[in-house]
């Protein structure tokens, strides 16, 4: 009853608001009207004024004529272009008083004289315009007519003179007079009636709604006296869509009204329910609770909640096994007990911390690398823990849920050892196989090359020996012998030089750059540009190799897959850093998978790798910048200590 009252109140109240509204609306709209008819009045009364002006014109020039001509009379009016003009006059006249003819000119002018007509007005006042108004089938021409009296003798016009010579005559155009005006006033109709005799001067065509909304219109008539003529009128206006708005608007309120009314009888429906809901919210809370402490019970995670002193108020038996204690023994202790003593007062600040911020939750242990546990034997534990806060009646409470992740860290720090015992035995490897490349070429310059040096010796002495007697096959024998001997000590050599170039150990590394650039440059046929800003640093042997073998692998990449013309070789040393950076213009390639996967179409990128693995051995970063037709860049930035020989560094 009481949802039913609230409703019918407010739906009353809304329903009086629509219709004051309404009725509101309907008296500004027809306010509104009123003002666009009168506007509509004064509009005509003006453009009357403007032909009356016209014609004063026309009148001042005949008066100066004597004897009016046709030809001068026509000449004049063609000068005012009334064709062209804003009046409604679309032609002039003159009317002498003994002729009865009257002489027309202008666009609108008949062919030729045409005698007075019945308008012709019977007395007039000199300085009156009088405005005459034909009924149909009386005229030829326009039903409005403007006559002004010509006098001979300009000074008779203040003598009280009745006998002027003629008349000016106007011809005014109904459509010129009336249809811009109602272009101005949209949606505005009229109908003008000269009420002396009755006559219809000019009718508007009616809109399409004028038969619809016939019941819907407004109307207005004036009086307007031009001439001594009295026009009526009729102003007209569509107000369907006023009365539409006015609907709408009612309509509106009402729908707002019967939500408003909805609303409060919802509001009125819930109050009363919400006292006979009070009787069962005590029990529906202490279920609530038994089912929050059910949860917290079954509980994988080891759950503890404390309250603003950070005593323990629950504590849950995940917590109990992974602490080593029961329930009763924990709640109501510090939990500062579970904390290891180094890390008790870090975690009390930041347990504050949250309560003043308003932090509802938020990952614990960010300011230090693992966060420990301590469990009631005295054992520590690395655990990860997360931190929550409500408030209640009672004061505010933290609910800390937290992991044992011993194992977890145990096998992070073994696949951590793993991945470093694989670098070292990489490094390794390198180095071994780094010092045998060196021993095999010092064995094939040293012996080797010796033995091909000792044969050719040989050779050269049997020729002489066997001097020119001897036969010409034998000859040409011995000087195969020694064409093969030297091809032999240059391919020697070569082997030598790729697998340890001697100018590394004898000349330093930028020489053997400078060799392996040329080298790669007569193979290839790509040119290699320079830029070797080493200053008097001396390499360790160590690090001499680890540049030159890297930059060997990024020119044999070049020559492989970036089919490249030109190739950018920096080694750039400063009072820190060295930076060597090696740049082609080739076709690029795509990242897959992260900073370190770069993929071609023909290999694995093995060959990044092992580059990667050689900068790491000296501490070296490395950087790729790459795209798909913009060139391959592989920047590697060393630390100078780590590059220094030791005697350079003491």
């Amino acid at each position: 009853m009481a949802a039913i009252a609230a409703f019918v109140t407010a739906f009353a109240l809304a329903g009086a608001v629509a219709v004051f509204v309404a009725q509101q609306w309907q008296n500004a709209a027809e306010q509104r009207f009123g003002q666009r008819a009168a506007a509509l009045r004064e509009s005509i009364a003006l453009s009357l004024i403007a032909s009356e002006a016209v014609l004063r014109g026309a009148r001042a020039h005949l008066a100066g004529m004597l004897s009016p001509e046709a030809g001068n009379w026509t000449q004049y009016v063609s000068s005012l272009d009334l064709d062209g003009s804003n009046t409604a006059v679309v032609a002039l006249g003159y009317v002498p008083s003994e002729s009865g003819v009257t002489l027309w000119a202008g666009p609108a002018a008949s062919s030729g004289n045409e005698p007075v007509q019945s308008d012709r007005p019977a007395t007039v006042e000199p300085e009156e315009v009088v405005l005459a108004v034909a009924a149909a089938g009386h005229t030829t021409g326009t039903p409005l007519k403007l006559w002004l009296p010509v006098y001979e003798d300009p000074a008779a016009r203040g003598s009280g003179s009745r006998n002027p010579v003629g008349f000016a005559v106007a011809a005014l155009d109904v459509q010129r007079l009336f249809a811009p005006l109602l272009a101005a006033q949209p949606g505005l109709e009229i109908t003008v009636r000269a009420t002396h005799p009755p006559f219809e001067v000019y009718r508007s065509a009616p809109v399409e709604t004028d038969e619809i909304f016939s019941s819907h219109r407004f109307e207005q008539t004036d009086q307007l006296l031009v001439g001594g003529t009295a026009l009526t009128i009729d102003t007209r206006a569509d107000g369907s869509p006023l009365h539409t708005g006015a609907a709408i608007s009612a309509t509106a309120i009402l729908l707002v009204g019967a939500l408003v009314a909805a609303a409060c009888a919802w509001l009125a429906y819930r109050l009363v329910a919400a006292r006979l809901t009070q009787s069962t919210s005590a029990s529906d809370a202490r279920l609530n609770e038994v089912r929050m402490m059910a949860i917290i019970r079954s509980s994988m995670e080891a759950i503890i909640t404390i309250d603003e002193a950070q005593k323990i108020v629950i504590f849950n038996p995940a917590a109990e096994y992974v602490f080593g204690l029961t329930a009763m023994e924990a709640i109501g202790s510090p939990l500062s007990r579970f904390i290891p003593e180094r890390f008790r007062t870090a975690h009390a600040q930041q347990v504050e911390q949250f309560g003043v911020t308003g932090v509802t939750e938020r990952q614990m242990g960010h300011q230090q690398r693992v966060l420990y546990g301590l469990r009631a034997n005295g054992e520590e534990f690395p655990i990860e823990a997360s931190i929550s806060q409500i408030r209640d009646g009672s004061g505010k409470f933290y609910t800390v849920m937290l992991r044992d992740i011993t194992e977890r860290l145990r096998a992070e720090n073994t696949l951590k050892r793993s991945r470093e015992e694989l670098r070292e035995l990489s490094a390794n490897l390198q180095n071994v196989r780094e010092a045998e490349k060196t021993r095999i070429a010092r064995e094939l310059h040293d012996d080797l090359g010796q033995q091909l040096t000792a044969l050719k010796i040989d050779v050269s002495s049997l020729a002489q020996r066997l001097g020119p007697e001897t036969a010409p096959d034998i000859t040409a024998s011995l000087a195969g012998m020694s064409e093969l001997i030297d091809a032999t000590v240059r391919g020697v050599r070569r082997i030598a030089a790729d697998l340890r170039p001697v100018m590394l150990d004898d000349l330093g590394l930028a020489s053997a750059i400078e060799w392996l650039a040329n080298d790669f440059t007569s193979r290839y046929g790509i040119k290699v540009r320079l830029r070797l800003e080493t200053g008097n640093v001396v390499f360790s042997s160590t690090a001499a190799s680890t540049l030159f073998r890297i930059v060997q692998e990024a020119l044999t990449n070049v020559a492989r897959h970036a089919q490249a013309d030109r190739v950018d070789l920096t080694l750039a040393v400063d009072s820190r850093r060295c930076n060597l950076r090696i740049t082609d213009n080739g076709c690029g390639t795509t990242r897959e998978g992260g900073d370190a996967h770069y993929r071609t179409r023909h290999d694995k990128t093995f060959g990044l790798l092992g580059i990667r693995e050689r900068a790491h051995m000296l501490n070296g970063v490395v950087e790729i910048d790459t795209a798909p037709g913009e060139g391959f860049s592989l920047s590697i930035t060393f630390e100078l200590d780590a590059l220094l020989s030791d005697e350079t560094t003491s």
